[in-house]
């Protein structure tokens, strides 16, 4: 229902993380399409070292704020000025060397080849789960922004992809990443705060 913040699945939750924790030094802004089973969705996204800022204009709108050194995620409601606020993301990996650590719990990444992906040369992985039900999940990230621009799951209980096009290496301000004025928080009754 367009105009109540909905709550981000705990899967997406995750990838957004750790993309946000690849791209240590990585500013720009993106156009992004993203395919979860029946849905589909796209918007602009924000970077800004581990700073991301997603804004949904098509699918379920909303806009969500990561920030790993704020130990928050903020989903934004616009159509009701209200925001939801989880914290306890902190500990997030800071290398890709890290980051493989944290996952080799959940599955097993292996180094695939190279391809370009928006004019950006990339080192893809594969990635599979441990639970075979959750099957392969292939991540393209980019040598230079170090950041994951193109992500497709394959075998999984439903088709999964994200994909950043006309990607600007440009200056982000930092008030992208900050609570907009006027916003009222809301809670919902067992979700972490």
């Amino acid at each position: 229902m367009r105009g109540e913040i909905k709550l981000v699945p705990r899967t997406v939750v995750v990838v957004s993380l750790l993309a946000g924790a690849l791209c240590l030094a990585a500013e720009f802004s993106a156009d992004f399409a993203e395919v979860k089973g029946p849905r589909t969705s796209s918007g602009k996204l924000y970077m800004k070292g581990t700073k991301v800022r997603r804004e949904v204009t098509q699918g379920n709108t909303g806009i969500m704020i990561s920030r790993p050194d704020k130990d928050v995620i903020w989903n934004l409601n616009p159509a009701g000025k209200t925001y939801l606020e989880m914290t306890g993301i902190g500990n997030m990996p800071t290398s890709d060397a890290d980051i493989a650590a944290a996952l080799k719990d959940l599955g097993e990444r292996k180094l695939v080849g190279e391809e370009s992906i928006n004019g950006y040369l990339c080192d893809k992985y594969a990635f599979t789960y441990h639970d075979k039900s959750m099957g392969t999940q292939y991540q393209w990230i980019s040598k230079k922004l170090k950041v994951m621009i193109k992500m497709d799951s394959e075998g999984s209980p439903f088709k999964m992809s994200t994909e950043f096009k006309n990607i600007k290496e440009e200056s982000v301000p930092d008030s992208l990443f900050e609570l907009p004025a006027g916003y009222t928080k809301i809670s919902i009754p067992g979700l972490k705060k």
